[in-house]
């Protein structure tokens, strides 16, 4: 599978190579150092995308399909449309809300928009609020932002009109869909790291 390397070397250069304890989850899960055969492939790609194998793809392992079937979706939604700080906003955001507040995806993608971005901590805790606020993207990422939060927030405020405005800003249909399964993605990826307190791995 290949993704971009360049986002990894730098995934890398920000977290390091901090390795969370696998017994630490309240189902523990197949270490790196444990990792063989089929999950141990699937993390050799996952080390060479992101430079590590942070802890919430890690626990997919406890059901090596569901690791398999994970780590395919990633491929299927490596959209080149989708820059690396517009879903590292997005994931932050999402898991940022009041009802799902999640630490580790917080501050996992607030790490990458510091070290990576540049971004202050005044708009990171502005957008963390409200994605009008990402004043660092241009109106067409604000926009498809907005939208993918909107879906995690407040799905029945969705509208036609919000959906025919990206399209007008030139988002596919193609990425409309893939900016909905990102974000409720992170929705399920919140709820999993929370429930098993999945240790924090930077």
């Amino acid at each position: 599978m290949k993704l971009l390397t360049k986002a990894a070397l730098a995934v890398a250069l920000t977290f390091g190579s901090i390795t969370a304890s696998a017994s630490e989850s309240l189902v523990p899960y197949t270490s790196v150092k444990d990792a063989k055969g089929e999950v141990k492939a699937i993390y050799d790609q996952v080390k060479g995308a992101f430079g590590m194998v942070p802890a919430p793809i890690a626990q997919h392992s406890t059901n090596p399909a569901m690791l398999k079937v994970l780590w395919s979706q990633f491929g299927a939604l490596n959209n080149e449309n989708f820059s690396q700080k517009l879903q590292a906003m997005m994931r932050m955001s999402v898991s940022a809300a009041d009802a799902l507040y999640c630490d580790y995806c917080v501050g996992f993608n607030e790490g990458m928009l510091i070290n990576m971005f540049k971004l202050d901590m005044k708009e990171i805790n502005a957008v963390k609020k409200d994605p009008r606020n990402a004043t660092s993207l241009n109106e067409k990422d604000k926009k498809m932002l907005i939208f993918m939060v909107d879906a995690t927030r407040n799905p029945k405020k969705v509208d036609k009109a919000q959906v025919d405005e990206l399209r007008k800003l030139g988002w596919s249909n193609k990425d409309i869909f893939d900016g909905l399964k990102m974000s409720t993605q992170m929705v399920a990826m919140t709820l999993m790291v929370d429930t098993l307190k999945i240790p924090r791995d930077f």
